[in-house]
């Protein structure tokens, strides 16, 4: 199936591996260094708002990812419209509030008030041209990390912006003004303004800088972040308890604290001051203990201060227990068949290899150098020898090494499949998936030579994997356009499908896989009506349904590391972050430069 549309009169055509994503209102496609959005449902007022963009010919700031012409079907009639394409390594904001992304990327507040800066700028200048964004949050605006030649902004969903009358006919709850709680649907008329997006700026700030909603944390009598904001129970009040991966507030200025005070808990409404983030950079100092930048004038660091150690409770010596310590990040933790764990761990550039058992750390051993985002897999066949799969930023290549040694040996070198920009592959404890002439290959290496056969068809670019940690399982799902199919495929080569059930007039924005002993794991984040969840189901291996649950829009990241294993005893407390899995003697709790054990 294709779709025909046609861009000043030139005829193209979109196929599904085009396809980058699908949302609540239309498809984006690839084409070429640009993007297309075609609407699932073009209406008049789209097409209407649409021609009276392109009549004002607005001097947007260049960070705008704005329309820059209409898209045509085969009847001359407008349904979607040309783009910038949005850079392979852009992040959404969202990213910011994610404490592991921080560690990862070895980020410093300083490092972040440029961006906010800039994006102060880009929406001042917006308002300048009487555009309203209406939806502003952090899905819609994208950065690259910050880097020694700076970063850039990327505004997207412009179609979705408010100008002239035309309506935003969308909001993320959590963004929205809470004056504009009572509005049950947003494209009946021009709701938003200038003060409502400064509104959503600075949750956007305050998320960023926090890592936190200034209405988050746990309220005994109100329960839910709107029902905090109707309240003005803002996270400086003395009866919220604030998440642990929380950043103190006295890490701000006190004209930034004095500012959203009265934005938060007062309920004015003024235009964001721009010369609070400059006089607070220019305050900054780091903590020579933690890191954590702070105001000079704060007696001491606010987060060395508020670790304030509890009495010691005498133990069983149940309790979590630390494996690994690292001064970096740790990118990924694999259990061999024998029992012991192979870690991945970044310390500046630098990537290393670590070997441990439960009872310790056997061998650090330095891999290479490079910059954030590899990825890895590893897999021991039956030679007991391990094998090393790394995989570049952003890249097809699959480098396979031999690592039983204590120099790590090449064994080959692979390309596979990308989806959405990223490689497609997975490794089980045995093997090494990838997709490779449109076919699902698996593969082990035997006698010092790299082995595989074809267990399944793939998608072109339509087609993601993941390993099973527990078994030689693997599962995935095909995207045609706006379906997913979900399935899996066991280590006897038998494929099943997995009877996802999802709500009538919904949309899979992103979906992901993952596994418990004996256990599969779907996880998809919704669109229903405007508004987004997240929703897990729970297979066995034979594709039998087991069980499902309903998550909040921010539990993702939850649901894909924890969801799992919610119907065992998993260990309490564990931060939304942390990555859970089983070992044979124990639950592994992976942390951003931890990894802890807690026995059965």
């Amino acid at each position: 199936m294709t779709h025909t549309i046609f861009i000043q009169n030139q005829h193209y055509q979109l196929d599904a591996a085009d396809l980058i994503q699908s949302g609540g209102e239309g498809m984006v496609f690839g084409l070429g260094n640009t993007a297309v959005k075609l609407y699932h449902q073009p209406t008049p007022a789209h097409q209407a708002k649409l021609r009276h963009w392109f009549a004002q010919r607005w001097p947007l700031p260049p960070d705008v990812l704005a329309p820059c012409a209409p898209v045509h079907d085969q009847s001359g009639q407008i349904v979607g419209l040309q783009m910038a394409r949005l850079p392979a390594h852009a992040q959404p904001m969202k990213r910011l509030s994610q404490p592991n992304f921080w560690q990862q990327h070895a980020l410093h507040t300083g490092q972040i008030i440029p961006l906010l800066q800039r994006l102060h700028q880009t929406l001042s200048r917006l308002h300048q041209l009487q555009i309203v964004v209406g939806d502003l949050n952090e899905t819609n605006i994208f950065f690259t990390p910050p880097a020694p030649n700076g970063s850039e902004t990327f505004w997207i969903d412009v179609d979705s912006y408010q100008f002239g009358s035309f309506p935003c006919p969308v909001a993320m709850p959590t963004f929205l003004d809470p004056t504009l709680y009572h509005v049950t649907n947003f494209g009946e008329r021009p709701y938003f303004t200038p003060l409502t997006d400064w509104y959503a700026y600075t949750v956007l700030l305050v998320k960023n800088l926090l890592r936190v909603h200034p209405y988050g944390g746990v309220h005994r009598q109100h329960k839910t972040i709107q029902a905090r904001a109707k309240a003005g129970i803002s996270l400086f009040d003395a009866g919220v308890t604030l998440p642990p991966n929380a950043r103190p507030p006295e890490t701000l200025s006190d004209d930034l604290l004095h500012h959203l005070h009265q934005t938060f808990a007062s309920g004015q409404r003024r235009p964001f001051p721009a010369n609070l983030l400059q006089q607070y950079a220019q305050t900054l100092r780091p903590c020579p203990h933690c890191g954590l930048d702070f105001p000079a004038n704060r007696r001491g660091c606010p987060a060395c201060s508020h670790l304030t150690p509890a009495p010691a409770k005498p133990t069983s010596g149940s309790g979590p227990r630390t494996l690994l310590q690292v001064d970096g990040f740790i990118e990924a933790v694999f259990g061999q068949p024998n029992g012991r764990l192979l870690i991945i761990y970044r310390q500046g550039v630098q990537y290393r290899l670590v070997r441990a058992g439960i009872g310790g750390v056997l061998s650090d051993t330095p891999l290479f150098d490079g910059r954030p985002g590899y990825r890895f897999g590893a897999f021991t066949p039956s030679s007991g020898h391990d094998f090393l799969v790394v995989n570049p930023p952003h890249g097809p290549q699959l480098l396979l090494l031999d690592i039983h040694a204590a120099q790590p040996r090449q064994v080959t070198l692979l390309e596979t499949a990308m989806f959405r920009d990223s490689a497609v592959f997975a490794t089980t404890p045995h093997h090494l998936y990838r997709i490779s002439g449109g076919w699902i290959m698996r593969g082990t290496v035997k006698r010092g030579s790299y082995l595989e056969e074809p267990i399944g068809t793939a998608h072109r670019a339509q087609t993601q994997l993941f390993g099973d940690p527990y078994s030689d399982r693997i599962a995935g799902f095909h995207r045609v356009f706006t379906q997913h199919r979900f399935f899996t495929i066991g280590p006897d080569g038998t494929e099943r499908l997995l009877p996802i059930t999802q709500p009538p007039h919904s949309h899979v924005t992103q979906a992901a896989l993952t596994f418990a002993p004996n256990r599969i794991g779907v996880v998809q984040k919704l669109v229903q009506n405007g508004r987004a969840h997240t929703n897990v189901q729970a297979f066995n291996h034979q594709a039998q349904w087991q069980q499902s649950w309903d998550l909040g829009e921010d539990d993702w990241e939850t649901a894909v590391y924890q969801y799992p294993f919610s119907h065992q005893s998993s260990p309490q407390p564990i931060a939304p972050g942390d990555k859970l899995n089983v070992h044979s003697a124990g639950w592994l709790i992976q942390q951003s430069h931890k990894l802890k054990y807690q026995p059965f």
